[in-house]
């Protein structure tokens, strides 16, 4: 009995640590986590360059006030994009851009009173 409810425990512990550990992109985009644990999503869709934050809990960062560059590097090739805040929680880009399947990507946003974080994606 004893063996049995330590293994219960281990096995509800293990589920309880992986519970938000999966990052389910909601915008068809990419997801990336940076080390404080805000998270984003890259996407791409509608011929429009998009970022959307988001905590480890997935509940929504404001972007208000924020200050967004994404470095696009598509082999030798690299384009920088400026955003720009556009909803709630999420950035939007100004410009041309080339981003195609392979293209890896740098995102880096300070959002204010906060230090500068960077996300890396891979584009699908």
């Amino acid at each position: 009995m004893k063996k049995m409810m330590i293994a219960l425990s281990f096995s509800l512990a293990s589920a309880l640590s992986m519970a938000d550990g999966t990052m389910t992109p909601a915008h068809g985009g990419v997801m990336s986590e940076a080390k404080s644990g805000t998270r984003a999503e890259l996407s791409t869709a509608g011929n429009m360059l998009m970022a959307y934050l988001t905590s480890h809990s997935n509940e929504a960062i404001a972007t208000k006030g924020a200050v967004a560059e994404l470095t696009l590097l598509n082999g030798t090739e690299k384009q920088e994009v400026k955003f720009m805040p556009s909803g709630a929680n999420s950035l939007m880009a100004q410009g041309k851009y080339k981003a195609v399947a392979g293209t890896k990507a740098l995102l880096k946003v300070t959002l204010p009173g906060k230090a500068t974080e960077q996300f890396r994606f891979e584009l699908k």
